[in-house]
C-alpha cells in the first residue's frame, strides 16, 4: 500500500519522484501497480503506490515520468567473477578447442588468472561494472578469484553500483576436485594461508551505507577440506553474513566429492553442519535426489547459471533441479559467471528453455524473482534491496517502451523477462543516485572505459600467450 501523509492531508516533501509507470514493486504479494509512482527521499524509498495516491501526498524538487515504462527492482547477479570479464572474445568460445587455440575449460583460464595484474582486474572490473548497470543491474556478487578486492570494489564504486566481494581462492584441498587449486602460485593451496585470509572484506560491512560490501567464501568444487568449510560457516554465522563457493559444478568434480565423503556431497555438509540459511552455493548442477533434499530441508540459496550447463553439455548428463528447487521454494539467484558466451541478463531466457527441455515451465515471474529477489539474497541484503517498498534502498530501473521487443506488451512480465530482456533500459537508480539515464551513464565517460579494457585484455592475453583467432582471412 502507498505510505500516507500523517499531517493532515498535508504534502510531505521527497527528493524524487517517478510516475507514469508500471510498477512492479517484487513485495511480498507481489503488487504492481500500473500507473504506479515511487517516491525516494536520499538513498531510500519511502512511498509507493498508484499514481493518484502518491501524488496527492509527497511533493519533490525532481520528477521522473516513466511515460508508461516498466519500473522494477534493480536485477543483481549473483555470481560473477569480476576480474576475468575481459578474456571474452581472447578465450575461444569452443568448449573443447584444438591446442593451437590454447585449450579450453579451467586450463585456460588459470592461464589468465595467472597473466592478470591489478590494473588489468580494475579496467576488468570497471568494463563488467558498466556492463552490468546498461542492463538494468544495480549489483553483484564477486565470485572469489580476485587477487586485488579493494580494485573491484573501487571499480564498480566509480559506475556507482553494489558489490560484495571476499577474499581470493580459499582452498586446501588438492584432488581430482579443481585442478586449478595446484597452478596458482599467486593463491596456494593451503589451510594456514586461506584461514590467514578468511574474512578479510568483512571490514567493509560496518558502513551500512556502503556500496561495497564484504562476505566469506570458499572456493569449493572439492577443493576444501571439512576443517576449511567449518572455519568459513562458523565466521559467516559469527559476522551474520552469506558464504558463498563453487559446487558440483560438473560430473567430475561432483563425483570425486561423492567418493571422498563415501556419499553425495549436500549430504555430507548437512549432516556435517557444513551447510544453512546463508550458505549460498553456485552451479550445483549434479545433484542426487538425496541431495535435493538435504539443500531445501537447509534452507539454503542457490545461484543458477544454466548457460554453463548447456555449454559444457552438462545438459547431456541429466535433469536440472533448478526448476523442481524453486517449486520447492529455494531461494534461486541467477549469476553470469564469466560473460564468455553471453551478456548479462541472458540468463533468464536461458534458464526458461532449460526448464523446457525436460518439460518443465519456469514462469516469466519466477524468472524476475531470480533476478531480484533471488540475488539480493546472494548478495545478502534481501532486507535492503530486490523489491521496491518503504524503507528499502531505491535500487531501481526504469525501462522506455520505446522500440518494437517492448511491443504489444499485454503481458509486461512475459514481455520483459523472455523478450526484451536486457534492452529498453532508460535510467537506473542505485541507493537513490541515478548512475544510468536516458541509457548512458552519468558519472563516466562510457569511451574512455572502452579504452581501458580493449588495451587490458590485449596486454593480458599476450602475458598469457594466448592469440586471439579469426576463423576467416583478416586483409589489412
Amino acid at each position: 500500500m502507498a505510505t500516507q501523509s500523517p499531517h493532515n492531508g498535508a504534502s510531505e516533501t521527497c527528493d524524487l519522484l517517478i510516475v507514469n509507470g508500471h510498477v512492479l514493486t517484487m513485495d511480498e504479494k507481489r503488487t504492481v501497480y500500473p500507473d504506479g509512482a515511487v517516491a525516494i527521499s536520499g538513498r531510500k524509498i519511502v512511498a509507493v503506490g498508484p499514481r493518484r495516491a502518491i501524488e496527492a501526498a509527497w511533493k519533490a524538487g525532481r520528477k521522473i515520468d516513466a511515460q508508461g515504462g516498466v519500473v522494477h527492482p534493480g536485477f543483481i547477479d549473483g555470481h560473477y567473477h569480476a576480474g576475468l570479464h575481459l578474456s571474452r572474445g581472447s578465450i575461444t568460445d569452443n568448449p573443447n578447442p584444438p591446442k593451437d587455440e590454447g585449450g579450453a575449460g579451467p586450463g585456460v583460464f588459470t592461464r589468465w588468472i595467472n597473466a592478470v595484474e591489478d590494473e588489468d582486474e580494475y579496467a576488468s572490473a570497471l568494463m563488467a561494472s558498466a556492463e552490468l548497470v546498461r542492463n538494468g543491474f544495480t549489483g553483484f556478487v564477486d565470485a572469489a578469484t580476485s587477487f586485488f578486492p579493494d580494485l573491484v570494489a573501487e571499480a564498480a564504486g566509480a559506475v556507482g553500483i553494489r558489490c560484495s566481494v571476499t577474499d581470493c581462492m580459499l582452498w586446501d584441498h588438492l584432488g581430482e576436485g579443481e585442478p586449478m587449486a595446484a597452478d596458482i602460485p599467486r593463491a596456494p593451496c593451503s589451510f594456514d594461508r586461506s584461514l590467514k585470509a578468511m574474512g578479510g572484506q568483512l571490514k567493509r560491512n560496518t558502513d551500512e551505507d556502503a556500496l561495497a560490501r564484504g562476505h566469506v567464501a570458499i572456493y569449493g568444487c572439492g577443493s576444501a577440506s571439512d576443517e576449511l568449510m567449518r572455519a568459513a560457516k562458523t565466521l559467516a554465522d559469527r559476522e551474520g553474513v552469506v558464504i558463498h563457493q563453487h559446487q558440483s559444478l560438473m560430473v567430475s568434480d561432483a563425483g570425486y566429492d561423492a567418493k571422498r565423503f563415501g556419499k553425495p556431497a549436500l549430504v555430507h555438509f548437512a549432516e556435517e553442519g557444513l551447510i544453512g540459511e546463508n550458505s549460498v552455493f553456485t552451479h550445483m548442477n549434479i545433484l542426487s535426489p538425496e541431495e535435493v533434499e538435504a539443500v531445501s530441508a537447509s534452507g539454503m540459496a542457490l545461484v543458477w547459471h544454466p548457460g554453463n550447463f548447456m555449454y559444457y553439455a552438462i545438459s547431456q548428463t541429466g535433469r536440472s533441479a533448478f526448476p523442481g528447487l524453486h517449486k520447492r521454494g529455494t531461494s534461486i539467484g541467477l549469476g553470469t559467471d564469466i560473460a564468455k558466451a553471453w551478456a548479462f541478463g541472458d540468463l533468464g531466457i536461458i534458464a526458461y528453455l532449460v526448464s523446457r527441455e525436460w518439460g518443465d515451465y519456469l514462469p516469466s515471474e519466477s524468472i524476475l524473482e531470480m533476478f531480484t529477489l533471488g540475488g539480493a539474497r546472494a548478495l545478502g541484503l534481501e532486507s535492503q534491496v530486490g523489491s521496491i517498498e518503504a524503507g528499502k534502498r531505491a535500487d531501481i530501473v526504469i525501462r522506455s517502451n520505446d522500440l518494437p521487443d517492448a511491443q504489444p506488451n499485454v503481458n509486461v512480465v512475459k514481455q520483459l523477462m523472455l523478450v526484451s530482456r536486457t534492452k529498453a533500459v532508460d535510467t537506473v537508480m542505485c541507493n537513490g543516485e541515478i548512475v544510468v539515464r536516458h541509457g548512458r551513464l552519468v558519472k563516466l565517460d562510457e569511451a574512455e572505459i572502452y579504452r581501458l579494457a580493449r588495451r587490458s585484455a590485449e596486454r593480458t592475453a599476450a602475458r598469457a600467450g594466448i592469440k586471439p583467432k579469426s576463423n576467416w582471412p583478416l586483409v589489412t
